[in-house]
This record gives C-alpha cells, sequence and structure tokens, in this order.
C-alpha cells in the first residue's frame, strides 16, 4: 500500500535535493531562509516513498525540544501525511515503515554516532556548531550505499569545521553548495508583513546584525575581537576535568528587556548557567540559593552596580560568601587596564583554551562580538556597552556572568571591591561610561 498522494510545493532553489549525484548538501543561510522547513518536508517525501532509516542531528540536543521534532510534526500534521506516527523520541511511517530518530552529539560523540551505521539519510541542523571530532567520526560510519548528509547552518566564521571542509577546502564533485536568504521565502509570498518591518527596520538600523541574521554572513571578526568566534565554538565542543574550587558569577537585570544570568564553574570547567528575566531582588536571590544548592562557601561574585547592590545585601544578610564587583573600579594592574572589566576580558581572553562553556547561541555572540581599543594612556579598554548596543547587539548579560565566573577574585586586594558587607568601592550607576566609542 502507497501513503496518499500529497501536493507539497517546494522552491525551486532547492530542487538539487532531489538528484542523486551529491553525496554531502551544506545549505546555509540567515532566519526566513527556508533551509530548515524545506529539507524537513524532503525528509518526510523521502520517508513516504520508501522504507527508510533518517538521523536529524545537532551537535547539542540536551532533549528532544531542542532537536527538528517539532518542525516534522507539525509539518506532517500541516500536510495531512496520516501515516506518520509520533512517539515523544522518533517519528515512524506506517505504510514503509520509516523511521526518524534525533540524537545529539556533543556526549559520548562516537558511541552516539557509531550508533547510526546503516542510517541512510541524516539532517545535520544548526551544522555551525558541529566539531570537528564529530565530523571525522560522522562521514566515515554513514557508508550505506545512496546514503546522504545535509547540513544546515548559518555559519559564524569562515573557519566554521562544516564550511572548511566542504566549501573552502580543494573542490569536491559530491558536494551541492546553496547559499539562501528571506529574499527567496519573499519571492514565494511566504514572508508576513510583520516579519518584513522587522528585516527593514534591521537592515537600516543594524546592518552588522542584518548581515549575519538575515543574509547569513560571517560574524564580523576583526583584530578588534577581544575573543574569536572560533575559540568560542571550541571551548563549548571541549572536556575539562573539573578541578578546583566552585564559584559563581552573577549579572543582574537593570530594565525589563535584560536578562539575569549566572554561571557556576568548578577550575576551568562550566558547570551550570540559568537565565531569568523580570524578577524581583528577592526572587533572584531565592533562585540564586538554589542554583547554588545553599552551599554558603562558594565565592559569589556579583555584578554590584545599579539594581546588583541590593541583590549583594540581601545574599550577605543570608550568610553568603559575596564578592561585590564593581566593573568599573580599578584594575589589578592600572598601567595595562582602566578598570575592572577591562582587565577581566583580557584574563578570559588568556584562558579561554583551557575553558569549558556550555553550549549557548546568546554566550557564542557576546564572547566573541565585543571589541576592544587602547585608551589615551594607552591602555588596553573593553568598548563600552553603550557603544556595543549601538552596534545592534543586545545587552552582554550571558557575556557578563561568564566574566564574573572566571576572574580570579584572589587575586585583588579588598579595597578594589566591596566584600562581605564592606561597600566602599566606587559605585556607577553602570558601565557605559567606561571604555572607547
Amino acid at each position: 500500500m502507497q501513503p496518499e498522494k500529497v501536493k507539497v510545493q517546494l522552491p525551486s532553489e532547492f530542487k538539487p535535493l532531489s538528484e542523486d549525484w551529491w553525496r554531502y548538501a551544506v545549505i546555509e543561510g540567515g532566519r526566513y531562509s527556508l533551509k530548515s522547513h524545506t529539507v524537513a518536508r524532503i525528509l518526510l517525501l523521502w520517508g513516504r516513498a520508501k522504507e527508510a532509516r533518517i538521523a536529524c542531528l545537532r551537535q547539542f540536543q540536551a532533549n528532544i525540544s531542542d532537536s527538528s521534532y517539532q518542525l516534522l510534526v507539525d509539518l506532517a500534521t500541516q500536510y495531512g501525511f496520516t501515516d506518520y506516527r509520533w512517539t515523544e523520541k522518533e517519528i515512524t511511517n506506517t505504510v514503509t515503515n520509516s523511521k526518524i530518530i534525533f540524537k545529539g552529539l556533543e556526549k559520548n560523540t562516537e558511541a552516539t554516532i557509531k550508533g547510526l551505521e546503516g542510517i541512510e539519510y541524516v539532517w545535520v541542523d544548526e551544522a555551525q556548531l558541529i566539531s570537528e571530532k564529530s565530523l571525522r567520526i560522522l562521514i566515515p560510519t554513514i557508508r550505506k550505499a545512496g546514503s546522504k548528509i545535509i547540513f544546515t547552518l548559518n555559519r559564524i566564521t569562515d573557519l566554521d569545521p562544516v564550511i572548511k571542509k566542504f566549501i573552502t577546502d580543494p573542490p569536491r564533485e559530491d558536494v551541492w553548495h546553496l547559499k539562501t536568504d528571506y529574499r527567496i521565502a519573499e519571492k514565494y509570498g511566504w514572508l508576513s508583513p510583520e516579519i518584513k518591518r522587522e528585516i527593514e527596520y534591521t537592515k537600516l538600523y543594524e546592518p552588522e546584525v542584518y548581515a549575519h541574521d538575515y543574509l547569513g554572513q560571517a560574524l564580523n571578526q576583526t583584530d578588534r575581537n577581544i575573543i574569536t568566534a572560533k575559540q568560542v565554538m571550541e571551548a563549548m565542543t571541549r572536556e575539562v576535568v573539573p578541578e578546583g574550587g566552585v564559584e559563581v558569577g552573577v549579572d543582574v537585570a537593570r530594565m525589563g528587556s535584560d536578562r539575569t544570568v549566572f554561571v557556576k564553574r568548578k577550575g576551568f570547567k562550566e558547570m551550570d548557567r540559568a537565565t531569568f528575566t523580570k524578577l524581583r531582588t528577592t526572587e533572584i536571590c531565592d533562585h540564586l540559593e538554589n542554583f547554588i544548592g545553599q552551599d554558603k562557601d562558594v565565592i559569589i561574585k556579583i555584578d554590584d552596580t545599579g539594581v546588583g547592590g541590593g541583590v549583594t545585601d540581601e545574599m550577605v544578610k543570608r550568610g553568603y560568601n559575596v564578592f561585590a564587583i564593581n566593573f568599573g573600579a580599578k584594575a589589578r594592574n592600572p598601567d595595562k587596564y582602566p578598570n575592572l572589566i577591562s582587565e577581566a576580558w583580557f584574563e578570559l581572553a588568556h584562558n579561554i583554551d583551557q575553558i569549558q562553556l556550555q553550549e549557548n547561541k546568546d554566550l557564542l555572540t557576546e564572547l566573541s562580538s565585543r571589541e576592544w581599543g587602547m585608551d589615551a594612556k594607552g591602555r588596553r579598554a573593553v568598548e563600552s556597552k553603550d557603544a556595543y548596543k549601538k552596534r545592534g547587539y543586545r545587552s552582554p548579560d550571558e557575556a557578563d556572568a561568564t566574566i564574573l565566573a572566571f576572574y580570579e577574585v584572589g587575586m585583588i586586594s579588598n579595597d578594589d571591591f566591596a566584600v562581605a558587607g564592606d561597600y566602599s568601592a566606587p559605585q556607577d550607576d553602570d558601565d557605559d561610561s567606561w571604555g572607547y566609542d
């Protein structure tokens, strides 16, 4: 019995997906470029045409909600593919016996990938994050005759492992490469007026964001970036043994749209991260106690400027080991850095090649896009938060909490920050006044 025929419209730019000559497809583009929706439709059609084993992979997938599962379910429902059934972990076709599974590659990579033997079609979504190690194991594992691997991505740099292997290295005859963007969706009338206005606004006022988010161009990496995207990506795929004390960085939201972020590390390994919005001071402290596990020996470093001071006060009252950090305070080495935040950024840059970070897209952007310059005294200064926002980025709350977590407070004196309720450090309303514009 054959599945009931259903008409599915696909953009003509993606027609090579229906051809047999390629082994690898690299489809890159920004938001609304139709890459994920088109590949998902193709996989559903392949699964209806014959019995096939299909794997949908991402480098980072903590649970099924991090995968393409919901997109496939929504499309199967939209097109009335009644021959598909789904459980909490996989999708099956009741007529052809095709099966679609979902896996993340970052943990137990070799065992996970080698378990894919016999898979015919592979879709690696968010492939800008896949590691070289995962690629080395994945490619020879998918070896069934006629098997295909599709990568969809919005490249971060021109050195992303998928780009380097299949696009910039010597050309391969078995690779189909497509660069797409939102204008294809606009061409077919699939872009809503609301999204069009948002894109045009971003194009006019936030050109760097427009170039990456909507045109799919690599993030602008210059010699003024403190940390490169490649370094952050490597930190997010690195395995580090957690040795050393536990320390927590806390960046407290100053406005409704900003985020309160907690980051916990043990040695050079990030252990946990939590992000909140629109919390009152006591609510932040309650969440922080739960996050720490009520271990009062843990070092807690709080950005004490602005509303962060209230969190510092409350956590001190509760008996915790609090270091109230003022980003505008004096650096340990004032001959090299004009303030603590600049020194903290370059300290993280110095250690980034040893650190393990959890996968986090906002953190990747914030750490790899902050720039630096020289002040009037020839010292290295991180750009101000205000200047950073004017370039089109949101408040770097994930990055600030990470910097606090990894900043070594044991190497500075109590005169440079407030400790355990001694709030003698200089207090600024915000850190927008330092750095360069």
